[in-house]
């Protein structure tokens, strides 16, 4: 068994067994039998199972005792036949009522008892939870965001494998860089981009990165648009890379051409903040305090008001369509909750509005004496 789980998981069997313990113990503590799981993200960590099959109904049960339960389409029996972590694949066929089959297993793997829903999941949809509510024949109870508060701390190997994927982004972004010049399309770019980041050993990613060039810049979360480099354009670039569903991610501007004042203005901002943000981070200070630091960096060149994104967010496991852990920690104004070893961030201090927008971010994991920024690329505006 151990010797097939090093070949087929992101983590050893002692680790394995000590996440399942960790989810029992919360379970007996909220007063909670059993356990249906819904988030991919959290399915993985638990039992390193990971399918694009989540677009239909797809549920992890944690049972009293015993390995979890995976409850899933037909077609995924294969992935899970080779996941050694799970004790029975239960299938739902295309005819079938996927909450009917899931409340059979339920009832064929726990005694009556509280069943905890993790409820906040993307797939944990209104008629999943009344269907599943009406016809359990027990008491239902929320048990959201306990798995994903598990994941904020990540132990050497999840921040080895973050490291291995910093490297991969550093490729993309390299690559993506190269191919910005006067003529050449977002698409260009995006497909270099995309390129060296897999050939560097990236998976898929949980997020689209983005390569917008112009005014379309200005816009957040545009993508590429076939659209062609203009002399004086910027190019907003984020990247990422994934090693094992953990992603590093980093962002970068390049400008066609000199710059003008008021690009060189906003740039010189967002710089600042991040580099204040990353001088003041480590353990024990607030989420509040971080994101004051870079935010006071912005707000004095004039910008804050065009600054509405958080500071930073969570980072890890991700599957499409989100890279972020930011559900359950960022760094935004007045959160008085204080950071810790081992939790890692993509820092995004961003400015939008206007004829061109601006991102300049890293990955970085909180130490007791400060950070370790993760990906390594020149920090500064890129002049093509």
């Amino acid at each position: 068994m151990a010797a097939r789980m090093g070949q087929e998981l992101p983590f050893t069997e002692v680790e394995h067994e000590r996440r399942i313990a960790r989810a029992r113990a919360a379970m007996v503590e909220a007063g909670i039998d059993a356990a249906l799981l819904f988030d991919p993200e959290n399915i993985f960590y638990l039992t390193g199972y990971q399918s694009i099959g989540y677009f239909t109904f797809q549920a992890l049960l944690i049972p009293p005792k015993g390995k979890p339960v995976l409850i899933s389409r037909v077609v995924n029996k294969y992935i899970a036949a080779i996941t050694p972590t799970l004790g029975e694949f239960v299938e739902i066929v295309d005819t079938a009522d996927p909450v009917e089959v899931a409340l059979a297993a339920i009832a064929d793997h726990t005694a009556s008892g509280v069943l905890g829903l993790e409820m906040a999941a993307w797939y944990m949809t209104a008629n999943i939870y009344e269907a599943i509510k009406s016809h359990a024949g027990r008491e239902v109870r929320d048990w959201s965001g306990v798995i994903e508060g598990h994941r904020i701390i990540k132990s050497p190997e999840e921040l080895d494998r973050m490291r291995q994927a910093a490297r991969a982004c550093e490729a993309g972004m390299h690559a993506a860089l190269e191919a910005v010049r006067v003529g050449a399309t977002e698409n260009d770019v995006a497909a270099e981009m995309h390129r060296a980041s897999i050939a560097a050993g990236s998976e898929y990613l949980g997020h689209a990165p983005l390569a917008v060039s112009g005014e379309r810049s200005a816009v957040c979360f545009a993508m590429w648009r076939r659209r062609v480099l203009e002399a004086g354009d910027c190019v907003l670039i984020e990247n990422g890379a994934c090693i094992d569903r953990y992603h590093a991610l980093q962002a970068r501007v390049a400008v066609l051409g000199e710059p003008s004042d008021e690009i060189k203005r906003v740039s010189d901002a967002i710089l600042a903040g991040l580099n204040a943000l990353l001088e003041t981070v480590r353990a024990g200070i607030t989420s509040g305090e971080a994101d004051a630091a870079c935010r006071r960096e912005i707000e004095k060149a004039g910008l804050g008001d065009r600054f509405v994104h958080r500071v930073a967010y969570s980072v890890g496991i991700g599957f499409p369509p989100n890279w972020s852990e930011g559900k359950t920690l960022s760094l935004r104004p007045d959160d008085p909750t204080p950071l810790q070893a081992g939790m890692t961030f993509h820092s995004v201090p961003s400015i939008f509005g206007g004829d061109f927008g601006m991102v300049f971010s890293e990955t970085f994991h909180v130490t007791e004496t400060g950070c370790e920024v993760l990906t390594e690329f020149p920090r500064e505006l890129l002049v093509q």
